[in-house]
């Protein structure tokens, strides 16, 4: 089966949707089917990880330097068509660039089926966030896309049951995201991560991992990490500054008081962050809104119990095998939650423990992309 995944980029700062679809072609290609990624790149900071595709044997063809909000690109449409014209089914991430857009319309006019993966970008906080430019987009072009598709993929049954107010047309399909279990079944030794950075000596640590963005609720984490009751704790933030958010972040350190007590470490890749996991006492992500959450899977799988808000799709299964705790969108909420697990080692590591199985049994790419086999051949008759 000859799979054509679409995005607007490959650049690992732009988060979930990438991540997750590195991950998924990559297990798609060793299980045997034929996997082609089309992508634009505004920044070449995606290259290395085009080429790294490709040693694993995934086709990515990388057009740019694109443009313009949009990301167009005077190739773009043709390229797009030749490359669907190759394939048996178009797996289309993300919305609101040029490059969906294309696959779509030439998906269409070659009768090829595709499925399109929101990524969250169709919840209703995200739809309000530039509000009106994202409702024109829908009625100028997006709303025939969606509806025309063989398949709506929501990654949790939380974001399906947000967007049905929407009523587009294509089907549900659930289905979640992964992990490369290689990089977790045996974690690194304790200690590499608190050597990088000497300022951490043995002090406990609170760990966010993430795009530093205004959705990630660092506005909640910060002010609660601030007043609660910690000792010597540290509040460790790892991630890229790709908005500019970063100074009004810093700002709310210093505004609390807690320059001492915060670490920023920048991004961090490969085993750098799984170090950062598996060193740290508790992972904590106090999002606005979180479409399924990778980095909590993550931090699962390395054993560090999780600390996340109720606007963090997969925080049901949180509860299910709980390996931590969901709490509100609220300052006060996480102060507290802070206070309780920082204050007592053996949940913390029960907790650890349990959600260390539950993701090695759960988020598995490799059967993931077993089951991806399924939902496209119920699309292809093939």
């Amino acid at each position: 089966m000859r799979v054509l995944h679409v995005i607007s980029g490959l650049d690992p700062q732009n988060g979930g949707p990438t991540v997750a679809l590195v991950g998924l072609a990559a297990a798609q290609k060793s299980i045997g089917l034929d996997v082609t990624i089309l992508a634009t790149w505004k920044i070449p900071d995606g290259l290395p990880v085009a080429e790294q595709l490709r040693k694993q044997g995934v086709n990515v063809i990388h057009i740019g330097p694109a443009t313009g909000k949009l990301s167009r690109h005077p190739e773009l449409a043709t390229k797009t068509a030749a490359a669907v014209a190759q394939a048996d089914i178009v797996h289309i991430h993300g919305l609101f660039e040029e490059v969906q857009h294309q696959a779509a319309r030439a998906a269409q006019k070659q009768k090829v089926p595709y499925i399109i993966t929101p990524h969250g970008m169709l919840s209703p906080w995200n739809m309000n966030r530039s509000k009106w430019g994202k409702r024109l987009y829908m009625l100028w072009r997006l709303r025939r896309n969606l509806d025309r598709a063989a398949a709506i993929h929501y990654t949790s049954d939380v974001e399906r049951d947000l967007v049905a107010p929407l009523k587009i047309q294509a089907p549900p399909l659930v289905q979640g995201l992964g992990l490369d279990l290689s990089e977790f079944r045996e974690l690194p030794a304790r200690g590499n991560f608190r050597a990088a950075y000497p300022q951490l000596g043995d002090r406990p640590i609170v760990l966010f991992l993430g795009r530093i963005d205004y959705k990630k609720g660092l506005d909640v984490l910060i002010p609660a990490f601030a007043a609660a009751k910690l000792g010597d704790a540290m509040l460790v933030i790892v991630g890229p500054n790709r908005d500019g958010y970063e100074p009004a972040v810093r700002k709310m350190v210093a505004d609390c008081g807690a320059n001492d007590r915060v670490l920023f470490t920048g991004m961090l890749e490969g085993r750098r962050r799984i170090e950062a996991y598996v060193d740290a006492d508790l992972f904590a992500l106090t999002s606005h809104q979180e479409n399924f959450g990778i980095t909590v899977i993550e931090a699962m799988a390395s054993g560090l119990p999780v600390l996340i808000s109720d606007q963090v799709n997969i925080h049901k299964q949180i509860t299910e095998a709980t390996a931590g705790e969901v709490i509100p969108v609220s300052v006060s909420a996480t102060t507290s939650a802070l206070e309780k697990w920082m204050s007592d080692e053996n949940l913390r590591l029960q907790a650890g423990q349990r959600g260390r199985q539950f993701a090695l049994a759960r988020f598995d790419w490799m059967n993931i992309a077993r089951q991806w086999i399924t939902h496209y051949s119920r699309y292809t008759n093939l």
